[in-house]
């Protein structure tokens, strides 16, 4: 048993090694087509290729398998390659699809540039646009980029690949940017570039028509070549977005052209409304002054038009009328006349008219206020017949301020009228007023005739007043003093003189007329007297005269802006007709004149104790009574006149100091009566109006 397994171990040693089975060609082709079935990887195909190699020994079949094996191979990678060109087309299909389905451009640049990307499997894309103001490039989509200086990176248009693209219109490819010699370099753009890292880049421009509007790039941070289907599919990427950025310009362009259209068309509207508009209102004013309105129905048909409150100020910038003010203009119109009270806003409309005489165009006032006011001038020829003023809430549209002017046009178209026809009642009215005052009446019959039309009754009692105003103010000041008084009275300019009369029933209407009109216009400084009540007619001749008495003694006093009544300067008219103020001011300081400047100096009263001595017939008792002081105080007062004035009580002197003493004490009481506006009566009620 031993002998036989030695001898057995020495034929195993003595034995060649067994060899590994041989390969099957046919297993192998059955293998490499199931692995094209697969889709297998490289690594498969290089691992059957060393298979192979090492274990086929026959030349021939060797050859042949591994010529199979390439064969896969190159089924493989152009599977690939067909792979890869069909999903660009997908990608070239999505941007299509993005092109019509997305309305935001920049969103269709986004996604056009991460395409790119992904297709080509690059680090970066992005998207330039050359900006024809600034003359360069600048980055308008991205994907993939790092550096904030890479992405505002701005390309003038002869450096860098966009310069070489935009001036020759093609492709153009680097592997390595920095060393690339094909373009002209820029400092600012290499260091953006280095930062960000980029080696290897693709650039195809954007074409519309024979202009390059921008360049779409790929970039790797490795060198990188790229096949001449992946240049073809970055160009029809680029021309996609040239088409987007080209369809968002011409769509832009249309909506801004519809948006003009639609604005043209909306201001056509507006415009034929506002024609409307403004042909309605002058057809309204037409209509209007042809049935013979007065200025105020035009006012107040303007202001309702409007909606504002409309004022009328006559040629001196005083308001003479307003409009009737309703809910929504009322508070428009307290504001307006609180603010023609004020010196700043009077000032403010004068600079308006002004202006508007200028340019014959109404101008807006200047006021610090929540209303708006407008003023525009009332012309007949080149003479200025007045203002108008509006006030609204807010501005006033073009349309308003036409209907506004033209209606300051018919108004003073109007007022023109009315002064036509107020010039035939004024001839009328003067010849009545002359022929009732002149020394050879007519007939009553004659003169109530001549009366009727202003519908005065002379067989009832009547009242005179005269004025005196300056020559120049005469016709300004009748026009607005007509405005106010009764119907039943003769207003008008009679040598000189405004003279009115009228019933005893409307006097009190006329009493208030004057002091709203021409007391209270500090421009005119008023005179006037008015009669007590006359019975007769035939007492109005001997009235004008001694009513023009009235006003002679209160020019001579000095005397502006009073109205008083004509029974308490009767005595004074007499002495002092035809005086001038010098002549009664020396009459006052030569007869009392050391008494006067005492009481100027002392303020002791002296005048005012010798006039009440004077008038209670020299009786201690009742003058101390009437002054509320002690008999004493006023033998003192007395004592110290008799210092003043030496023989005062000798010589006849009484009468001469008591008119003397009532001019001074006249003289004085309506100074005071102006600076307190008491005008009624000024002098303890032998100068006051009725």
């Amino acid at each position: 048993m031993p002998k036989s397994r030695a001898a057995t171990s020495i034929a195993s040693r003595e034995a060649p090694a067994a060899t590994p089975p041989a390969l099957d060609p046919g297993e192998l082709q059955s293998e490499l087509l199931a692995m094209l079935a697969r889709n297998a990887g490289a690594r498969d195909y290089d691992s059957m290729l060393a298979r192979v190699e090492a274990d086929v020994q026959d030349a021939a079949a060797r050859a042949r398998l591994l010529g199979s094996i390439r064969a896969a191979i190159a089924i493989c990678e152009q599977q690939a390659l067909q792979q890869r060109r069909e999903k660009s087309l997908l990608v070239v299909l999505e941007s299509v699809n993005d092109l019509t389905a997305i309305r935001d451009l920049e969103l269709v640049l986004g996604a056009i540039v991460r395409r790119a990307r992904q297709i080509f499997a690059s680090d970066i894309g992005y998207l330039t646009n050359f900006d024809r103001i600034r003359n360069d490039f600048y980055i308008r989509a991205t994907d993939g980029a790092i550096s904030e200086r890479f992405k505002n990176v701005r390309v003038p248009p002869e450096h860098g690949i966009c310069g070489h693209v935009l001036k020759h219109k093609t492709p153009y490819h680097c592997s390595d940017y920095l060393t690339d010699g094909g373009f002209a370099h820029d400092g600012g753009i290499d260091l953006a570039v280095q930062e960000e890292g980029v080696q290897s880049l693709l650039g195809a421009p954007l074409m519309v028509g024979n202009h390059c509007i921008g360049v779409l790039c790929i970039c790797d941070r490795q060198p990188r070549h790229h096949a001449p289907w992946e240049i073809a599919m970055l160009s029809t990427l680029a021309a996609q977005a040239a088409i987007a950025m080209e369809n968002a310009r011409l769509f832009q362009e249309a909506q801004v052209a519809l948006q003009r259209a639609s604005e043209a068309n909306a201001s056509l509207h507006r415009q034929a409304a506002e024609i409307e508009t403004a042909a309605q209102a002058q057809e309204q004013m037409t209509k209007l002054v042809a049935s013979g309105c007065t200025v105020l129905d035009l006012l107040n048909m303007v202001a309702a038009l409007l909606d504002g409150h409309i004022v009328l100020l006559d040629e001196a910038e005083q308001p003479t009328q307003r409009t009737r003010a309703g809910n929504a203009e009322a508070r428009a119109g307290d504001q307006l006349a609180a603010l023609l009270q004020q010196t700043r806003t009077q000032d403010a409309v004068h600079f308006a008219l002004s202006a508007c005489r200028r340019t014959g165009r109404s101008q807006e006032v200047e006021c610090e206020a929540d209303i708006r006011i407008r003023a525009a001038a009332l012309m007949g020829a080149d003479r200025l017949l007045g203002v108008m003023l509006i006030a609204s809430a807010g501005p006033m549209t073009p349309t308003q301020i036409r209907i506004f002017e033209r209606s300051a046009l018919v108004a003073g178209v109007v007022l023109l009228s009315q002064e036509r026809s107020e010039l035939v009642v004024s001839n009328e009215s003067a010849a009545a007023i002359r022929a009732l005052v002149s020394w050879q009446q007519e007939s009553l019959s004659a003169l109530q005739s001549r009366a009727n039309p202003f519908g005065l009754n002379l067989s009832e009692p009547l009242r005179m007043a005269v004025l005196s105003v300056e020559e120049r103010n005469i016709e300004y000041a009748l026009r607005r003093l007509r405005a106010g008084i009764p119907r039943a009275t003769l207003l008008e300019n009679v040598e000189g003189f405004i003279v009115a009369i009228c019933a005893e029933g409307a006097y009190d209407q006329l009493e208030r007329a004057l002091g709203d009109t021409l007391l209270a216009d500090e421009r005119l400084a008023t005179l006037g007297v008015v009669s007590a009540t006359l019975p007769r007619v035939d007492a109005l001749p001997n009235c004008f005269r001694s009513l023009k008495r009235g006003i002679d003694i209160l020019k001579a006093l000095g005397r502006s802006r009073e109205i008083v009544a004509e029974a308490g300067l009767s005595m004074y008219s007499l002495l002092f007709e035809q005086r001038q103020v010098a002549d009664v001011s020396g009459f006052i300081d030569a007869t009392v004149g050391r008494l006067v400047a005492h009481d100027q100096r002392r303020n002791a009263g002296l005048a005012d104790t010798l006039l009440a001595y004077l008038e209670h017939a020299q009786n201690a008792r009742s003058t101390a009574d009437h002054l509320q002081i002690h008999v004493n105080t006023l033998r003192q007062r007395l004592e110290i006149v008799d210092d003043l004035l030496k023989g005062w009580r000798h010589g006849g002197r009484f009468l001469e100091l008591h008119v003397a003493l009532r001019l001074h004490r006249l003289r004085r009481g309506l100074r005071d009566a102006a600076a307190t506006g008491n005008t009624n009566d000024p002098s303890g009620g032998e100068a006051g109006w009725g």
